[in-house]
């Protein structure tokens, strides 16, 4: 039975795409003919946000070229903070995420760097590294993101809104999980 199911994930992830490699991240892809489940899982993965910045992306996924639709999905994270947080990432700062098809290119996440789910905000009420309560959110809505003229890729991205958030480079640990229901729509060129 293993070696079946093995077999049906292979044929998954070269039907949908792939999780990139990364320290802390595991990605198990089900479903067949269309359809997929995508379950990713984060342990302390790390993901350094610089202070110029203010904001940071972190790969999740490369999708293979075609629309892809995303029909649905929860995610559920907590963060902690594995640098001083007196001159870093500060206590009780306010932590902007969301997940999209583009990786954060400013402190305010919008459009396509969070157009699978939308901006969540969570207050890093943690001590020292450890993490602040769960911070809970859904896919939106249904979406189609086209991927026929270049793949689509996921990202996880990262925000602090305000300069005194962040005083200094600083490392994020990220734990939780997100789902996502998903089907390849195809590429007719």
């Amino acid at each position: 039975m293993r070696g079946l199911q093995r077999t049906l994930n292979r044929a998954a992830q070269r039907e949908l795409g792939v999780a990139v490699p990364k320290a802390g991240l595991a990605c198990k892809v089900s479903g067949q003919g269309g359809a997929y489940r995508l379950e990713f899982t984060m342990t302390n993965m790390k993901v350094t946000v610089t202070d110029a910045l203010a904001y940071a992306s972190q790969k999740l996924f490369d999708f293979v070229d075609g629309k892809i639709r995303i029909k649905g999905g929860t995610a559920t994270f907590t963060f902690g903070v594995d640098t001083a947080r007196a001159s870093t990432i500060n206590d009780s700062a306010s932590l902007t995420w969301g997940i999209g098809s583009a990786a954060a290119s400013s402190i305010t996440l919008a459009t396509t760097m969070q157009n699978v789910v939308a901006v969540t905000t969570r207050t890093l009420t943690g001590a020292a590294a450890a993490p602040s309560p769960a911070s809970a959110a859904d896919v939106a809505a249904a979406a189609t993101l086209d991927g026929t003229s270049a793949a689509i890729d996921l990202y996880m991205n990262f925000a602090f809104a305000t300069n005194t958030d962040i005083d200094a480079d600083g490392i994020l640990s990220v734990n939780g999980k997100l789902i996502l229901f998903v089907e390849n729509w195809g590429d007719n060129a």
